[in-house]
């Protein structure tokens, strides 16, 4: 439901008037606009664009309207659209599927077998390589996605037709830290004159010193690119003793200068990102615990100063 003590502006209601046009172009053009407005809009934004757009899934055939209609309930990230998404898995329509595949992380709460994570798996096995490929990719972002069923259904994309599928699951496998993958991901990081972002990203999660051969090899290539030099550290066990060793050593700093923030070291499932978290007063506060190394020139005690100058104690 919408915030009554909120309004929508000329360009909200402009935009939610091409909802009523005859052509699906301006439709289209329509839920289009009320995306772009509602993914970094507020909660009553994007509560109204809603409104706005889910009374007319029915009413659009497909194609292009009904496919802006959904990246506006995606953008919106609502829980109320779940249902109307989980309907369009079966739409006759790609472009529609595809759309539905992209939306559905955004959407829905975080649950092993969740509804959303049983779509995912019914599209991943769409006939259109586009579809599985969203699908693919959305499974891996997917933190609750850690099910026989999802490894089984990311193994059968390896040997998918389309390349890109097919490198999708490496990169979803790998992050779920299953090791059968290591030939196939040192072939992705070989292949390409630049690896993949998300290559790289896999990579440095499934941290395995089978791939510091040709990590080493991009390195020398491109020595300022972040994203290799991270997954070159994280694959290295000594490198990943000393992340640790600095890590600790900057818990038990926090704790001896400021035990009232509860510091803790947490490293979340498919990530090679290790998180600071702290409690500081209603709301907990989270460091990338690296980035605050650095910063502090690789210095623990350096870095827990800074967290003690960043979160002054509370006022009595």
């Amino acid at each position: 439901m919408t915030d009554e003590s909120w309004a929508p502006d000329d360009d909200l209601r402009a935009a939610a008037a091409l909802l009523s046009a005859a052509d699906p172009a301006r439709r289209a053009a329509g839920y289009g606009r009320l995306a772009a407005r509602a993914a970094p809009g507020d909660d009553a934004l994007r509560a109204w664009a809603v409104d706005a757009a889910l009374g007319r899934t029915e009413r659009e055939p497909g194609g292009a309207a009904l496919a802006a209609l959904v990246e506006v309930l995606e953008a919106a990230q609502d829980a109320r659209t779940l249902p109307v998404l989980l309907d369009l898995v079966g739409h006759p329509d790609e472009v529609v599927r595809l759309a539905v595949a992209k939306a559905l992380p955004f959407v829905g709460e975080p649950a092993p077998d969740s509804p959303r994570v049983r779509a995912l798996l019914t599209l991943c096995r769409d006939g259109a390589p586009r579809v599985r490929d969203a699908a693919v990719f959305s499974v891996g972002t997917l933190d609750e996605a850690y099910s026989p069923a999802v490894r089984a259904a990311l193994h059968e994309r390896l040997d998918d037709e389309d390349e890109e599928v097919a490198e999708e699951a490496v990169r979803g496998l790998a992050r779920r830290q299953d090791a059968s993958v290591l030939p196939r991901l040192v072939d992705l990081l070989e292949t390409y004159v630049e690896p993949h972002p998300l290559t790289l990203s896999a990579a440095a999660v499934l941290g395995r010193p089978e791939l510091l051969p040709v990590l080493a090899e991009l390195a020398a290539e491109r020595p300022d690119d972040r994203r290799i030099t991270a997954a070159l550290e994280a694959c290295d066990p000594d490198r990943r003793e000393e992340r640790a060793a600095r890590a600790w050593q900057l818990l038990e700093e926090l704790a001896a200068r400021r035990p009232d923030l509860d510091a803790a070291l947490v490293w979340p499932r498919f990530s090679a990102d290790l998180h600071l978290e702290l409690r500081h007063g209603p709301d907990p506060v989270t460091y990338h615990a690296d980035g605050l190394l650095s910063r502090a020139g690789r210095d623990p005690s350096r870095a827990a100063a800074a967290v003690d100058a960043d979160l002054p104690l509370p006022s009595r």
